[in-house]
């Protein structure tokens, strides 16, 4: 009997592995219409493909590349949107590989560092005013370490180091793979704080099954000799498998869901308010959507090759999936309606102009416009979501929101923002960005000492400006000094100048949640709500961003700025609209008027007609 179990087990592997359907695709890829989720009841893999066992001794951390790749296409998940973020082809659902159009900007990673008050915008997506990594000569290894805490791997997780040092440290620690459980496993121990940990502990390769809780992992790569050996791992990382786990066959039960919680996707995506306390925070409200029972990914979908749609009506084939695809009736159906049932927003009194100015985000997203726009944390940038003794004190960047400015479409929308703040080397017009460890090297006795988790911005004086540009300028180049909207350099006699330059403007990225109700929307008390000559919409001012002492906390731009307005054009309209309820009285009494002198001309009228009419011929 054992003996048939056997050769059965060997039928069934030679003959479904790797089972793949008619057109060519693995088992877990496409659908065949049936809309259950599979039990993944499996074996688990290690990177060299070796089954992992229970009672194996020294066992190595599970493989998500070959675990989950005996069914699904990795390669293809790893280009999709949150695993790609620099190269410019992915795959589409029919597995052929095509130009990726990376759209409007979004949230970016940011470069900060204290010592030499930089904060700049980083990604490989190309977006406009950020730099990639490589031009900041930051190699795909330290850009790991940078923003590893939020990642759900692959991309430059993935990227084989080039310089000796980091491609030994990278053989040690192991490659930073796709973290499919991240998002799908909807096994309550799965957690995020864990896998940031591993990852700060460079134990990439652990990261999987720690975050998972499948097994117990002690020990870091982070300390290791350069002489350590993987393969005999004395010293090195320990882990112990739940032996509960397996069943008697050595496979191992995963949760999986095909629809992420929202949790999933709260740990790299949560906002927060700093002009609420953190212990105020239980009073806010969730995105109107969410409470009213949707997912996250019921409007941020994909398909097999997970290039998520970001729910904007210029971009992908998920046009249905933006505000205007469920909330505007299609022509076709019949009756009409919104998408299962979205009500269809009425708009009444509201001039069509608005819809051509204005995004749907202007009116119903994030907190309502006031005078200064507030800081705000986000997870990414601030690495939150994290606790224990690993917990970062991260105050930078300086990020505000929301601020209402003209996007890249041309319509005036909610934006979050920061002001980039870097050393640049100038040569003719072209400016680059200087890495901090390289301007501390030249000038870091010039920044002078600063003590981690007690300063914010450390001001900056005219003469520090001065000193750090004078040991920047040589070999025909420039120095200059970006921050707060400003670009400083030394001119002939030394001294510093300073002008706004294009090249200091901040960087931005549509705010879309959360949204409020229509009854909480900006205009449900009428025109009042934006057209008043110190409405926040137009007028509210942003902070300039700087640690420039002559500068800092003194110079604010006004929403109207960065919408492109004219000030005194919008001052004057908005003005006359406190005249216009008396016009409207005007206009209506007027009317009143001509109408009660044409009754009385028409009753004159038909008084004559009517004696015509009865009058008897002579």
């Amino acid at each position: 009997m054992k003996t048939f179990r056997l050769l059965t087990a060997l039928l069934l592997a030679v003959c479904v592995y790797p089972v793949r359907a008619e057109v060519g695709q693995l088992v877990g890829q496409g659908s065949d219409g049936n809309r259950s989720t599979p039990v993944h009841q499996i074996e688990l893999y290690d990177e060299e493909g070796n089954q992992i066992r229970p009672f194996d001794k020294d066992p190595k951390p599970f493989s998500t590349r070959i675990t989950c790749g005996r069914c699904h296409e990795y390669g293809t998940i790893a280009s999709g949107w949150h695993f790609n973020g620099y190269e410019s082809e992915a795959f589409n659902d029919e597995g052929e590989l095509v130009k990726i159009d990376w759209g409007r900007p979004g949230q970016p990673w940011v470069l900060t560092d204290s010592k030499t008050r930089t904060q700049i915008p980083l990604s490989g997506r190309k977006w406009p005013g950020t730099f990639s990594p490589d031009e900041l000569r930051i190699s795909s290894w330290k850009f790991l370490e940078m923003i590893s805490s939020h990642f759900p791997g692959g991309s430059y997780g993935e990227i084989k180091a080039e310089q000796p040092y980091e491609e030994r440290r990278q053989e040690i620690s192991g490659l930073y793979e796709v973290n499919c459980l991240a998002c799908h496993n909807a096994d309550p121990h799965q957690d995020q704080n864990m896998a940031a940990l591993q990852a700060a502990r460079q134990n990439y390769r652990w990261i999987p099954a720690a975050s998972s809780r499948m097994a117990d992992v002690s020990g870091d790569t982070l300390d290791l000799t350069m002489f350590y050996d993987p393969e005999v791992n004395i010293n090195g990382p320990t882990m112990t498998y739940r032996k509960d786990l397996f069943d008697s066959e050595d496979t191992v039960f995963f949760d999986i869901t095909g629809k992420p919680s929202n949790e999933r996707c709260y740990f790299c995506h949560s906002n927060q308010n700093l002009s609420v306390s953190e212990d105020r925070e239980w009073t806010r409200d969730e995105d109107v959507h969410l409470k009213s029972g949707l997912k996250c990914v019921d409007c941020h979908r994909n398909g097999d090759n997970h290039m998520i749609t970001r729910g904007i009506e210029t971009e992908g084939d998920g046009k249905t999936l933006t505000c205007e695809g469920c909330h505007l009736p299609d022509p076709a159906d019949t009756p009409q309606s919104g998408r299962l049932g979205a009500p269809e927003p009425k708009h009444r009194g509201i001039p069509t102009i608005h819809f051509e100015k204005l995004t749907c985000t202007a009116c119903h997203s994030g907190t309502w416009p006031a005078e200064e726009a507030a800081r705000w944390k986000t997870a990414r940038m601030h690495e939150t979501g994290l606790h224990g003794p690993h917990t970062p004190y991260v105050p930078q960047p300086h990020v505000y929101a929301p601020v209402l400015m003209k996007g890249a479409g041309g319509k005036i929308g909610p934006y979050k923002l920061f002001w980039p703040a870097y050393w640049a080397a100038q040569r003719d017009d072209a400016m680059t960005p200087i890495p901090p460890e390289q301007v501390l090297e030249k000038a870091g006795d010039v920044l002078g000492a600063y003590i981690e988790k007690t300063d914010d911005w450390k001001p900056l004086t005219e003469q520090q400006i001065a000193g750090v540009l004078e040991r920047l300028s040589t070999g025909g180049e420039r120095g200059v000094y970006i921050a707060g909207g400003k670009s400083y350099r030394l001119d002939a006699e030394g001294n510093v100048t300073s002008c706004d330059d294009e090249a200091a403007q901040p960087y931005a990225w549509p705010m879309a949640h959360d949204v409020r109700p229509a009854e909480q929307s900006l205009g449900v008390r009428m025109c009042k709500d934006c057209h008043t000559t110190d409405s926040p919409f137009f007028f509210g001012t942003v902070e300039m961003d700087t640690p420039v002492k002559a500068d800092n906390g003194v110079r604010t731009m006004e929403m109207i700025q960065l919408q492109g307005i004219d000030r005194l054009y919008m001052w004057v309209f908005n003005a006359s609209f406190v005249f216009r309820p008396f016009l409207k009285i005007v206009a209506f009494a007027s009317c009143g008027l001509i109408v009660l002198v044409l009754l009385a001309y028409g009753v004159r009228a038909v008084a004559a007609v009517s004696n015509a009419c009865t009058e008897e011929p002579e």
